[in-house]
Order: structure tokens, then C-alpha cells, then sequence
């Protein structure tokens, strides 16, 4: 997730809490073992709760549990009807819920867990994606190349669309650590000039910027090798001094100095914060008319893999691991404590070699909108729990829409609850409290011992 970041004087606001009471600093450092970026969106959404509310953390942790879920309750009921200032349109489902995660998890911190079951409307949607797609080769190779991209942009574009590394991978969101010069095994960066040894080079995520918190490899094919190549050699001749420990996306000496400037933010690191990347990546779409978010060419990679799958190019268990997602590779993981066996790691480079024929935008093979359309539909239908056999059913995939697929993720969540098309089902009656406790609604009772238990309206 690229956290989007908050005005220097909220974030003052909000820290400023923390000094005022020790129970709400322990929470924030609490979740911050978890995530950074959570816990500071949390502090921000739960600091919001309290002034709409004209209250404080530490008085409304004091209020009765009942009181406490009427508030988050009201509060909900609230965001949900209300207009954002800035956009126009109502508030996101996933934003309601945020705001909403923040509550719950201070009032378990208090030991007052809520009882009450409070639900968001359309839970599931995301407006902002919905008319999202993954981008083509030539859209690509459109921002990566324009003369209004820059070098350092054009190095973060290709990690992500070349090596699907995540944007907190190459900068973290205090922007104290991300990819360093050494993650990449096949560099050699000597005498003014950067090598690469072997192609595809393997890049190692280390565990400390993995999101699943466990390393895992990828590569790099020799496309986003010379633009790394490019980029590294430039700021050699600028003058600077490149070790195996210096980051491989760097900030820039002014940038340092101007935010140090400030007084609001003390940044003594070379590396990129998570933030400053996205809108750096955001910025050169938007001049290349790519209206999308930047996360969208780590999606453009996850595809280019599945293509490649589909192709018999590489397995699936290959995919997951370069992703970095837990998979069937994270055995070899254990047993290797934290190594993989070189002929796993070159069989790996021999696979992934195959399917940058998908992912360069270079190549004579290119691949068309409806085919990557297809195969990221196919991708989320899978992530629905459809089945091979009944997504080949579904047709042309590439002509699905987003409302398409909402309905069809509908179908099936009802088919795994054992509705059938219905949004009531028959229980025992003795199971009601338990079916009350999945979100489900009490509607009737039957003479013969049975009950009637309803989905609420909007599920």
C-alpha cells in the first residue's frame, strides 16, 4: 500500500497526542511492530473520530462498551452519507472501513472489544479501481521512455513492471531502508561503471522490506537492466560514491536538505520515501495520459507472470515466490534457512528468462489489451474461488466489465454460503446466536424447531 501522506501540520496535530497520553502511545507502538504506515493511519483516523466527535482517545476509552459501539455506530452511519469536499463523490466503502479498523482495534486495546457487529455498505467495492486495467506493453513502453519521465522514475517503473517489487520495497514509508546496491546479485559496480554479470539478474527482497515479512527472489530482464544501468552510471558521474550498502533508488541531495529545512521531517537517509516514489510514478503517467494508480505496474507484472503460466513458460509455484507471496516454495525456504540451491535459483532464471518475452516492451512478442484484460479478469474470478472449469465456461473474459465481475463475485459468495440465489437459510435454532455473530440476521422462527437467518441488505 502507497500511504497517501498527510500535511506536515496533521501529522504534528496527531503526534502530538502520543505526548499527551501514555495508553494511546503504547497502542501507536504497538502497531507500529506491525506496520508503520498502519499504525500512523490509524492514530489519523482515530484523532479524526475524537474531534468529530469533541472528544479525546483517553475520555472515549473511559465510556461505557455500549456507549463506545453507539459512537463508532452514529459515526459510521455519518461518513457513509457524507460527501468528500475534494472529490465530490460520496466517501469509499474501504475508506469507511478504515476509519472504522481504527476504532476497533483502540477499543480492544482497552480491553472493551465491541459486541456490536457494525457493517459498511458495499464492503467489498472499490470505486477507484473499478474502471482500472492493467496497462499494455506499448502503454508501458510509453511512460518509460517519454522525455518527460525521468531516470531515477523510469529505474522505479521498471522494478516494479520488470521485477514486481512493490513501491515500499524500494523506499520505506520513513524512507530509512529499501533495495540496496547488494540485493542485487548480478551487479558489479566498479571503476565508474555498472555490470551486470549474468542476465536476467537476480534480485533479492530482503525479509525487512517484504510485506509477508520472509525474502524471496526475483529478476531482472535486460531491458530494466540497462535502464538500472543507465541510471546508476549517471549518478556515478555525478559524483557519487557507490558501495554495496548505498539504495538503489536514491534521494536527491537537495530533496534531503529541503525537508530537513522544514523542521517537520529530520531525513539524514539517501533512500526514496514510499510516498515521494508513488507521486514521482504518478506525475510521468499522468503526462503520458495514463490515468491509473502506480501500483498498477506491479499488477502488469502479476499478469505478465500468469500469461506466462498459461503458456507453460513457468510454474505456478515460481509466480507466487516472485510475487512474494507465501507459497509452495516456502518450504525450500525453511529448510534452506533463508537460501535457495543454486540449481532451484538458475532453473528460476532459465523460466523467468522465458517470460520477459511477455514483459519487455522490446520484444517482436507483444501482448494485446484484450488478452491481458482477459487474463486479469481470470485472475480475480480464480482469487473468487472459481474454478478452472467454470471460469473456461464464462467465455471471452476480456469482455467482462467491472460491474460483470462484481456480480459474478456475488454469485459465488452466495454459492459458498449454501444460498443458492436465496439471502435466507434454515438453522437449527439452537445456532442462531452463531449465525448473529457471522453478520447474519434473525428473521423468523419455525414451529418444528428450526429458525430463519437473513444476509442484511447490501450483502
Amino acid at each position: 500500500m502507497v500511504a497517501k501522506a498527510p500535511a506536515p501540520q496533521d501529522k504534528l496535530r496527531y503526534k502530538a497526542l502520543l505526548e499527551k497520553d501514555v495508553n494511546l502511545k503504547r497502542w501507536y507502538q504497538n502497531n507500529t511492530k506491525g506496520s508503520v504506515i498502519v499504525a500512523d493511519v490509524y492514530l489519523r483516523r482515530l484523532g479524526s473520530f475524537c474531534a468529530r466527535n469533541k472528544t479525546t482517545p483517553g475520555d472515549y476509552a473511559r465510556l461505557p462498551k455500549r456507549k463506545m459501539e453507539d459512537m463508532a455506530f452514529d459515526y459510521v452511519q455519518e461518513m457513509e452519507a457524507k460527501t468528500n469536499p475534494k472529490s465530490g463523490m460520496k466517501y469509499a466503502p474501504s475508506y469507511v472501513e478504515s476509519n472504522l479498523k481504527a476504532v476497533l482495534s483502540w477499543a480492544r486495546w482497552n480491553r472493551k472489544g465491541f459486541d456490536m457487529h457494525i457493517k459498511i455498505a458495499d464492503s467489498t467495492r472499490r470505486p477507484t479501481l473499478e474502471n482500472e486495467r492493467v496497462p499494455t506493453n506499448d502503454e508501458l513502453k510509453t511512460v518509460l521512455y517519454s522525455d518527460r519521465t525521468p531516470l531515477r522514475t523510469r529505474a522505479s517503473i521498471a522494478i516494479m513492471a520488470f521485477a514486481g517489487c512493490r513501491p515500499e520495497v524500494q523506499g520505506n514509508y520513513l524512507g530509512l531502508d529499501g533495495l540496496r546496491l547488494k540485493d542485487i546479485r548480478d551487479l558489479d559496480v566498479t571503476d565508474g561503471k555498472a555490470r551486470f554479470n549474468k542476465v536476467p539478474a537476480l534480485i533479492i527482497v530482503r525479509a525487512e522490506l517484504s510485506k509477508s515479512r520472509h525474502w524471496y527472489p526475483t529478476f531482472m530482464l535486460e531491458e530494466g537492466c540497462e535502464v538500472l544501468k543507465q541510471y546508476l552510471e549517471r549518478r556515478l558521474a555525478e559524483g557519487e560514491r557507490l558501495t554495496p550498502e548505498s539504495c538503489l533508488i536514491a534521494s536527491s541531495a537537495n530533496a534531503k536538505a529541503k525537508l530537513t529545512n522544514l523542521k517537520v521531517i529530520f531525513d539524514a537517509s539517501p533512500f526514496l520515501r514510499t510516498t515521494k516514489l508513488g507521486f514521482e510514478i504518478r506525475k510521468a503517467m499522468r503526462a503520458s495520459g495514463l490515468p491509473w494508480r502506480p501500483y498498477v505496474f506491479r499488477s502488469y507484472f502479476d499478469t505478465g507472470l500468469l500469461l506466462g503460466e498459461s503458456k507453460g513458460m513457468l510454474s505456478h509455484a515460481y509466480q507466487q515466490c516472485w510475487m512474494g507471496h507465501k507459497g509452495n516454495i516456502e518450504s525450500v525456504y525453511t529448510l534452506r534457512k533463508g537460501e535457495l540451491p543454486p540449481e532451484l535459483l538458475e532453473d528460476m532464471r532459465s523460466a523467468y528468462g522465458k517470460v520477459s518475452e511477455i514483459l519487455g516492451t522490446r520484444n517482436k512478442q507483444t501482448t494485446s489489451k484484450d488478452e491481458m484484460l482477459a487474463t486479469f479478469n481470470r485472475q480475480i474470478l480464480a482469487m473468487s474461488e472459481y474454478s478452472e472449469e467454470e471460469i473456461n465456461k464464462l467465455g471471452d473474459l476480456s469482455k467482462l466489465t467491472p460491474s460483470d465481475l462484481r456480480e459474478l463475485q456475488k454469485q459465488k459468495s452466495m454459492q459458498s454460503l449454501g444460498l443458492n440465489g436465496n439471502h435466507q437459510k434454515v438453522v437449527p435454532l439452537a445456532e442462531v446466536r452463531n449465525w448473529i455473530g457471522q453478520g447474519w440476521e434473525y428473521a423468523a422462527q419455525l414451529p418444528n424447531g428450526e429458525a430463519v437467518v437473513k444476509l442484511p441488505t447490501g450483502r
